[in-house]
């Protein structure tokens, strides 16, 4: 009886050895938070500001159309470069202050792209009442440098909407350039490009939109 005992003992002992406490029970490892979706590196509210830092108070971001700037390497080298849709009554003024240039690659085309002219154009035409702002960017901060490479407002390029693209050049063995991809819904593509070399804008027409 007393051997029987002893065995009891130690069987309820190791029982209980085994059996889960307060103490030592293993806690449950607390589940990996969901990360949040990273916010977009632009917002539009940041464009506003950046447009009234770098072009003055005389733009403002448009809010008429699904897309109000597109990112991408306009002059191919290496750095990020922007450009904003924006609105202006009269772009030219204040271009001497922000040290910006203005251009009309779109009447350049036909032979005739004078803005202090051209600039008057645009004013009764919905698809060319909006203004193309370019930030060439600089060093690490791209576009958003204080101090950015150059700075360009595109005038009369009639769109609804842009996008980025990439156009092969004439000259061989060179890879496509970015390009600013002008689309009117109801009518035909172009782009717009920009010339390094010459520090110049085109626009060139594309094909017709069914």
């Amino acid at each position: 009886m007393k051997y029987i005992g002893k065995v009891l003992f130690l069987a309820t002992s190791l029982v209980a050895a085994q059996s889960p406490t307060a103490s030592n029970t293993a806690k449950p490892e607390p589940q990996a938070e969901t990360q949040a979706q990273p916010e977009p590196k632009a917002k539009s509210e940041s464009i506003a500001t950046i447009v009234k830092q770098q072009f003055g108070s005389t733009f403002s971001v448009t809010t008429t159309m699904p897309t109000s700037f597109i990112v991408s390497d306009f002059d191919a080298d290496g750095v990020e470069d922007v450009a904003i849709v924006a609105d202006s009554k009269d772009p030219l003024p204040d271009s001497y202050d922000f040290k910006y240039e203005v251009a009309d690659p779109y009447n350049s085309y036909f032979g005739y792209g004078n803005p202090r002219v051209t600039a008057a154009f645009n004013s009764s035409e919905r698809l060319r009442n909006h203004s193309l702002l370019v930030i060439l960017g600089a060093g690490k901060e791209g576009w958003r440098s204080a101090t950015p490479k150059a700075k360009y407002v595109l005038i009369n390029v009639p769109f609804d909407t842009v996008e980025t693209g990439r156009m092969l050049t004439r000259k061989k063995n060179k890879p496509p350039i970015f390009v600013i991809k002008a689309i009117e819904s109801q009518l035909m593509d172009s782009a717009v490009w920009f010339d390094a070399k010459k520090k110049k804008w085109h626009w060139e027409p594309g094909g017709s939109r069914d």
